[in-house]
């Protein structure tokens, strides 16, 4: 039996429908939003980055295999509205894998966070005000700092806050974690740790220390010490080919763009085409949330490149009202 989960917005909601009539036509059984347990051998999440890192949040312990498809732009999400009834038919024909990726979670005093997939924090709850502490590695101080917070990210979260913050992204799933210091002022490099190391964070200063877990649940902290490390229960992606896996992403983000096509075009072609190289094809609607441009200029710049022969364009094979652009 199959779980059906959305985010709670139209675009989610359509996909939802949809795989709700695909599997009901297969005959495979499945509920449409209920409350996680283990007799779900499967769950189909729907919806953005900050809805699939709640999904495997909300699993806490249970690992139960996810198939995450985007309704808007998501870096986790293994399908969009363009392919997922595909991947579904390959779901229903065994023709899958599951990798797993690492989570993080940090205890104090009788405290235990959620489970987090891409990183944990420690930060000042006050704005502008400086977080003091000890970095304990395996119960050897590594150092003492005075900067803006502190993160460790999973391989799946170093390219998130803690790239943001000079540390390095980490391509498949090594068994390291990332460590970060928030604008140092003592200038400490990023680590990287193996993912067994005891991470501590002690002889805390700051004003209403709080932990953050994937940069949305904050755990205000009443202790002197934080220890943050691997969790025993990882987070199952269902997974079909590289081209969407979250490393092949990251590797289309190092792709060189062609100048000799782009040079005499208007900023927002460029944009247009640099999205399409680095996120794949897009609709319309999709360009313009992730450009934030006006709708008038995304369809200017998307009949200029197609006129230039740099990109093509198909039907949607779901909604036929839809136009597909792809480089």
């Amino acid at each position: 039996m199959y779980l059906i989960l959305y985010k709670k917005d139209k675009e989610s909601y359509e996909l939802a429908k949809i795989a709700e009539n695909y599997l009901r036509e297969n005959h495979i059984k499945y509920v449409l939003g209920k409350e996680m347990n283990e007799k779900f051998e499967g769950i189909v999440a729907i919806g953005d980055n900050k809805f699939i890192l709640e999904t495997f949040r909300r699993l806490g312990k249970l690992q139960i295999p996810v198939f995450a498809v985007a309704s808007t732009q998501s870096f986790l999400a293994q399908a969009n509205s363009l392919n997922f009834k595909h991947y579904l038919n390959l779901i229903k024909k065994g023709k899958y894998e599951i990798f797993k990726r690492s989570r993080l979670v940090a205890k104090f005093e009788k405290t235990t966070t959620p489970i987090g997939l891409n990183d944990i924090g420690l930060f000042c709850s006050k704005s502008a005000s400086l977080l003091k502490y000890s970095l304990v590695l395996n119960d050897e101080t590594f150092w003492k700092d005075s900067s803006d917070g502190i993160i460790i990210a999973t391989p799946t979260g170093s390219t998130g806050y803690s790239l943001s913050a000079g540390g390095p992204i980490v391509l498949d799933e090594p068994h390291i974690f990332t460590v970060a210091s928030i604008s140092s002022l003592e200038k400490h490099s990023p680590l990287v740790v193996a993912d067994t190391t005891k991470i501590k964070i002690a002889d805390i200063e700051a004003n209403n220390p709080m932990v953050i877990v994937d940069g949305e649940i904050r755990v205000p902290v009443h202790t002197s010490q934080v220890i943050i490390e691997k969790s025993a229960y990882d987070a199952n992606f269902i997974i079909f080919s590289k081209e969407y896996a979250i490393e092949s992403k990251l590797k289309k983000r190092t792709l060189r763009v062609n100048v000799d096509k782009l040079k005499d075009l208007p900023a927002s072609a460029k944009l247009i085409y640099k999205i399409l190289v680095h996120e794949g094809s897009m609709t319309q609607k999709d360009l313009i949330n992730a450009s934030l441009l006006p709708e008038r200029t995304v369809r200017y710049a998307l009949n200029l490149l197609l006129s230039k022969g740099i990109i093509s364009h198909q039907p949607h094979f779901i909604d036929a009202r839809q136009t597909v652009y792809g480089v």
